[in-house]
């Protein structure tokens, strides 16, 4: 109760101070209406030699910048401003003007305001004090549609048709990327519980024993796994989770501890690893800018490679869940739940009845090879596939006579595996690779003394139906807040309030911090990224011109402190689709792996600041010198601030006597 009540009087405080923000309205202007008017001018399919744009603001500084990175004009193609209008030249091969007219009742219609904040942190307020993830996500999702759709007075038709036709059915349902998710989580599970129910996964925990003697050893090849698997986060978590369950089980290790693991080696493998999915996301971000500070696009990649020695965040994440599970030593809500689990066993989440637990079938030997196959085949199968199916594209568009798929073909190497990420299909490829997985796992249940075809059904129902409500609904639903979100501005309203709070060398770390509030508030690190870094590339090689460390330095620095930033909000959001995905595959309580992981990523967010981003920016210390201070720091940490769950169980033990 006492918790709860300081959650309630903190939440209080945060609303107060919410409402005490005055955002930049320039900047609200300069993030807002571009895009908007990129979209209504279609410039894509109509280019036009010059674009007229009448727009009623103040600051025109912070409207050129705005217009160089949305219509990617280059520093040298100069911005004119006269007459309340703009004059950007966009392409020299075309004999044609268009033209634009932004009015300011326009440009104050379209402005985000605080109450654009309220869903998302109603909705992440709900979840700590209830623990009630789908009430918390419904109750910020419900407030943001009567928000979106307020005009004088509540609408409930309106709000309905916008979260259930717009938002669910439009947005999500529909949306080539949600469904592919879906299926594939659908696919996967199904797969885990026919590899349960056939005696798979019990043979694969039998040939694991081997390596996994004790609660040091399970966790490390959880830890090692999560690193192997570095080429897609969502497949990283899923196998993982769902494969090293059962090892914890044997060990009395808590299922919290490996949520922990999953989802603190997932996106931080794949957001530094040199080859993976996220990076090809990642540099879409911010190489489209790179032009306005006189780069070519091309050049995103390696610019990407110069900002991983600057991944603080990531990097320190990796090494601190390496330090726990070496170490054996936790600290904060975790402690308690692995001491819980060494006294009465693993803290597997058991909400399902009975009848819905899989467990292997009477009488089946427990074969390995039943389980590891399908994994292999998912494992392998969706690597293969990102490749074909970027190559593919490639290839095609290099037959059409694309002039960058047709540069990309005479590449080699890193270059071109760059390329192929890039053009390729990721969430498709997921998709399929568990749809094999899944037919392998059926094929392999049918044999002879395994599961007859009414049986495969069954569990295979069986799994669906118990993944429905701990995972299914729960990614609508933060599917769903993320788009109420976007629709209110949430993240361009925190980007004018705390964007400009700044000097040079502070960037980074602002930054850091800005995308790390936008991503716990929305749930999303790629929306995220996308929001930030269009207006980093050009404010950050301004800035970085007027200080020692030159544009280059602090354009590389602020690039990977949103990419990191946007990481760690990630994690620490019980919003989030990769969290939820993580306590799901894990078998975690989903509140209850938020509140214990939170604090391991808090204590390595504030070392790669005070350790890693301010040393840089502010005295140029070199990026390798800083990782070592900060592993250094994160073990002594762990080391004294840390203590052993044994110990800890033994004193609850000795208490309880």
């Amino acid at each position: 109760m006492r918790t709860r009540l300081l959650a309630l009087l903190a939440f209080a405080v945060l609303l107060i101070s919410i409402f005490r923000l005055e955002p930049d309205v320039n900047r609200l202007d300069s993030q807002m209406v571009p895009p908007f008017v990129a979209g209504e001018l279609n410039l894509d399919e109509n280019p036009a030699s010059l674009l007229l744009l009448s727009w009623d603001i103040e600051n025109v500084a912070i409207a050129k910048d705005a217009l160089r990175g949305t219509f990617k004009v280059a520093q040298e193609r100069t911005i004119e401003y006269g007459d309340g209008v703009f004059s950007i030249p966009l392409n020299y091969s075309q004999e044609k003007v268009a033209t634009y007219v932004v009015n300011p009742e326009q440009s104050a219609a379209m402005r985000p305001s605080a109450l654009s904040l309220l869903p998302p942190l109603l909705a992440i307020f709900l979840a700590f004090v209830t623990r009630r993830t789908l009430l918390s996500l419904g109750a910020g999702i419900v407030l943001g549609g009567f928000i979106a759709t307020y005009s004088g007075g509540l609408d409930i038709i309106a709000t309905v048709n916008l979260l259930f036709v717009d938002i669910l059915y439009h947005d999500i349902l529909l949306d080539a990327f949600h469904l592919e998710i879906l299926a594939f989580v659908i696919f996967l599970s199904s797969t885990v519980a026919l590899i349960t129910r056939n005696g798979g996964i019990d043979g694969m925990v039998n040939s694991l024993t081997r390596f996994a003697k004790n609660s040091r050893s399970v966790q490390a090849v959880a830890y090692f796994l999560g690193m192997g698997i570095f080429f897609d986060d969502y497949a990283n978590t899923i196998v993982v989770g769902n494969s090293c369950g059962p090892l914890f089980d044997k060990q009395n290790v808590s299922r919290a501890k490996l949520a922990y693991i999953v989802d603190s080696t997932a996106a931080p493998v794949a957001g530094v690893a040199v080859l993976s999915t996220w990076v090809a996301y990642q540099i879409s971000t911010f190489a489209p800018q790179l032009p306005t500070i006189g780069y070519s696009e091309s050049e995103g990649y390696a610019l990407f490679l110069e900002t991983i020695p600057y991944r603080f965040y990531c990097l320190l994440a990796l090494f601190m869940v390496g330090v726990v599970v070496w170490l054996q030593r936790d600290f904060g809500p975790m402690l308690k739940v692995e001491a819980n689990a060494r006294n009465s066993g693993s803290t597997r989440d058991d909400s399902a009845t009975e009848g819905e637990r899989i467990e292997a079938k009477d009488g089946v030997v427990p074969q390995g090879r039943n389980g590891l196959l399908p994994l292999v085949v998912m494992i392998f199968g969706t690597a293969f596939l990102i490749y074909y199916l970027g190559a593919s594209s490639i290839a095609a568009d290099a037959a059409a006579g694309g002039a960058e798929a047709i540069a990309a073909l005479k590449t080699n190497g890193f270059d071109y595996m760059r390329h192929v990420l890039g053009a390729s299909d990721s969430t498709y490829a997921i998709y399929l690779g568990s749809l094999s997985a899944f037919i392998l796992a059926v094929i392999m249940s049918l044999r002879p003394k395994h599961l007859s075809v009414k049986e495969v059904a069954q569990v295979t129902t069986q799994g669906v139906r118990v993944l429905f409500k701990d995972a299914i609904m729960v990614l609508l639903m933060a599917w769903g807040i993320g788009k109420i979100c976007e629709d209110i501005g949430t993240a361009h309203f925190l980007v004018a309030c705390f964007y400009d709070i700044m000097s040079p060398l502070w960037l980074p770390v602002i930054l850091f911090a800005s995308a790390c509030l936008i991503a716990f508030a929305t749930g999303s690190s790629w929306t995220t990224m996308a929001i930030l870094q269009p207006n980093v590339v050009l404010l950050a090689y301004q800035l970085g011109e007027q200080v020692d460390i030159g544009g280059h330095t602090l354009l590389v620095l602020s690039i990977g402190a949103v990419l990191e930033g946007a990481i760690f909000g990630d994690h620490c959001s019980p919003i989030s689709d990769t969290t939820v995905l993580s306590s799901t595959a894990s078998h975690c309580q989903h509140i209850e792996h938020v509140r214990t992981q939170a604090p391991y990523a808090l204590v390595t967010a504030v070392v790669a600041i005070t350790c890693a981003y301010l040393p840089v920016a502010l005295w140029g210390a070199s990026p390798f010198v800083c990782l070592a201070a900060g592993m250094l720091a994160l073990l002594l940490i762990v080391r004294f601030v840390g203590k052993r769950a044994t110990d800890v169980a033994a004193e609850l033990n000795t208490n309880a006597l």
